[in-house]
C-alpha cells in the first residue's frame, strides 16, 4: 500500500496540495504527486497519496487547507469538494483554498457557491488568494469525463478527465505498445511504469497477457483514475505513487511509455531502473518517440541489457532483454 491510514481523531488539520514544511504530528498532507508525497512523509504527521484519501475513510479535521493545482484547472474543484466534505472535514469545519489571481479566485468562489458552500469570501494573503467557505453537509462526487476504445480484441471503457495525459483516446504509442504486448507470451503478472489512467495495463490483463497488474505513476490523480478505471474493466491492478519502478515486485514483464520530456537525469534513472528490472530475469517493452529512439536505446544498452526494436509510424518500441 502506498501510505498507512491514520488512526481515528488523530489529525487536526489536513492540507491538500500544500507545502509539506515544518508540520506537527497533528497536521496530515494529501499529495497530488509522488515528490510530494515524499517530502510529506519527511514531516511528523501522516502523508497520504490523494488516490488514497479518495478511496479510504480517514479521521475527520476542524480545518482543511486545499492549494489548487494550476496544471489542472477548475474542472477538479467539484472533486476535490467532494473529497473535503466526504473525506476530510467536521460538519462545521472551515476550508481554505489557496489560488494564484491568475487561476480566477472569484470565479472559483462562485462555483463554490454553486455547490453548496456557505459564507464563501475571498482576499489576497501574500502572493496568493485565499477563498474561505463553510463545506455543505453532503456532496456528490461528479461524473469524469470518458470514453471507449479497443485494446487488441477487447473494448474498454476509460475515465480520463482532469488533465491527465490523452483524454479522449488512447494515443498513439500506447497502441503501438500494446499491439508488440499482446504478441508476447502470457505472464501471471505484469509491471507498469507510468501507468497514467490504466489503458495499456487494463487492456493487455483483458486480453490475457497477464492475470494481474502492478503499476507505477508519479501523478496521484492519474492513479486514482486508473484504480476506477480497472475496477470497472474486471482487473486486479495494484498501484504505487513513486518515481521508482523498483517499487514494485518483479515481473516477468515490464511495459513502459517513456515520457518524451522529462530531465536528462531523471530520465537516466529510469532508464537504470527498468534496466534493473531485465537484470532480474524479466523483459522490458518501452515504447519512445521515433526522435528518441537512440538515446534510449543506448541508455539501455550501457544498462547491461540487450535491446531489440519493434517500429511503427512515429514511435518505437525497445525490447530489452537480459
Amino acid at each position: 500500500m502506498d501510505a498507512a491510514l491514520p488512526p481515528p481523531g488523530q489529525v487536526d488539520q489536513w492540507r491538500l496540495g500544500m507545502p509539506a514544511e515544518g508540520l506537527s504530528s497533528r497536521v496530515g498532507t494529501i499529495a497530488f504527486t509522488a515528490s510530494a508525497l515524499l517530502d510529506g512523509r519527511r514531516e511528523a504527521g501522516p502523508a497520504i497519496p490523494l488516490h488514497t484519501a479518495m478511496a479510504e475513510e480517514l479521521p475527520r479535521a476542524t480545518s482543511v487547507l486545499v492549494r489548487l493545482p494550476e496544471y489542472r484547472g477548475k474542472s477538479l474543484i467539484p472533486v476535490l469538494s467532494w473529497l473535503v466534505v466526504n473525506r476530510l472535514a467536521h460538519p462545521g469545519a472551515e476550508a481554505s483554498w489557496y489560488l494564484h489571481k491568475q487561476q480566477g479566485p472569484a470565479s472559483c468562489a462562485a462555483l463554490l457557491t454553486r455547490l453548496g458552500w456557505r459564507d464563501v469570501r475571498h482576499k489576497r494573503e501574500g502572493g496568493l488568494v485565499r477563498v474561505t467557505g463553510l463545506p455543505p453537509r453532503s456532496a456528490e462526487l461528479p461524473e469524469a469525463k470518458a470514453f471507449s476504445g479497443a485494446i487488441g480484441s477487447v473494448e474498454l471503457d476509460f475515465l480520463a478527465d482532469y488533465g491527465v495525459f490523452s483524454p479522449g483516446h488512447v494515443d498513439d504509442g500506447t497502441a503501438l505498445l500494446a499491439e508488440v504486448a499482446l504478441r508476447q507470451s502470457p505472464v501471471e503478472v505484469l509491471a507498469d511504469i507510468g501507468v497514467g489512467y490504466g489503458p495499456l495495463a487494463i487492456g493487455l490483463v483483458r486480453n490475457g497477457v497477464a492475470r494481474r497488474a502492478v503499476a507505477t505513476d508519479v501523478d496521484c490523480l492519474a492513479l486514482w483514475l486508473a484504480e476506477r478505471n480497472a475496477a470497472a474493466n474486471g482487473v486486479p491492478l495494484t498501484v504505487e505513487c513513486t518515481p521508482d519502478p523498483l517499487d514494485v515486485e518483479p515481473t516477468p514483464l515490464t511495459v513502459c511509455n517513456v515520457p518524451t520530456h522529462i530531465p536528462a537525469d531523471l530520465s537516466t534513472a529510469l532508464t537504470n531502473a527498468l534496466a534493473e528490472r531485465v537484470r532480474d530475469g524479466g523483459k522490458l517493452l518501452a515504447v519512445v518517440h521515433a526522435s528518441l529512439e537512440q538515446r534510449y536505446a543506448h541508455k539501455l544498452a550501457a544498462a547491461g541489457v540487450k535491446v531489440a526494436r519493434h517500429p511503427g509510424p512515429a514511435h518505437v518500441v525497445l525490447e530489452a532483454r537480459r
